[in-house]
């Protein structure tokens, strides 16, 4: 019964690790597609700076009881032109310092007004735009989604294999053993034995269960 169990609970594991292995297999393939078309397939576009600030962002810490996490972020107001009509947006930029200092600076090096950036634009929205260079975040975070799933998916299908491998090996015997027998091929043309014959227990003669004696050593077949 323990072994049964024990099989029962490695299958199980190997069923729920395939799947969260095949569920972040199929975020990390998501993610990527996402920066692919953001970043190759999304028209780009010359965009004008026209005004900055720096946007405070705060970060529940992962530890329980830890303290806040606070990060800055600049943000960018572009002016563009997409098929004849003029936008003005407002986008978050990828870089991020932990003092406003640092923000700050960064945006008045890279984004001063009336400055000309390329920029990408989504064609179904153009008021959706990315700018600067691919973020190494979301490629590093689609690669890692990308390895654990395929280490969960390794381990689940190997806890099934293992599980199926205990359950062959708890068969029962009788069922083992219940395979045919090839007899040698001088002896598949025997006949055997009917029920109704016996054989003698001094010579092992060949006699019918109704003979009282035996035909050949003449031995009487009737218990005394």
């Amino acid at each position: 019964m323990d072994a049964e169990k024990s099989a029962r609970e490695t299958a199980t594991k190997g069923i729920l690790g395939l799947l969260i292995g095949l569920s972040l297999l199929a975020a990390g393939v998501w993610a990527g597609r996402q920066l692919h078309i953001v970043w190759n397939l999304w028209p780009s576009v010359d965009g004008v700076v026209v005004s900055g600030a720096v946007e405070e962002v705060v970060e529940v810490p992962s530890a329980k009881g830890g303290t806040l996490i606070h990060r800055y972020k600049p943000k960018i107001t572009f002016r563009y032109i997409v098929r004849g009509k003029a936008y003005t947006t407002q986008a978050a930029s990828e870089y991020t310092a932990d003092t406003y200092r640092k923000a700050a600076a960064n945006l008045l090096s890279l984004y001063a007004p009336g400055t000309h950036h390329p920029i990408r634009y989504n064609p179904r929205d153009p008021r959706d735009i990315r700018f600067g260079t691919i973020e190494l975040g979301p490629l590093a975070v689609s690669f890692l989604l990308l390895i654990a799933g395929v280490v969960l998916s390794a381990g689940g299908v190997n806890s099934l294999a293992l599980a199926y491998s205990q359950r062959v090996a708890r068969a029962p015997a009788a069922r083992r053993e219940a395979l045919a027998i090839v007899l040698p091929l001088e002896d598949r043309a025997r006949v055997e034995p009917a029920a109704t014959t016996l054989r003698c227990p001094a010579c092992g003669w060949q006699v019918e269960a109704v003979q009282d004696t035996c035909p050949n050593c003449f031995k009487s077949l009737r218990a005394a």
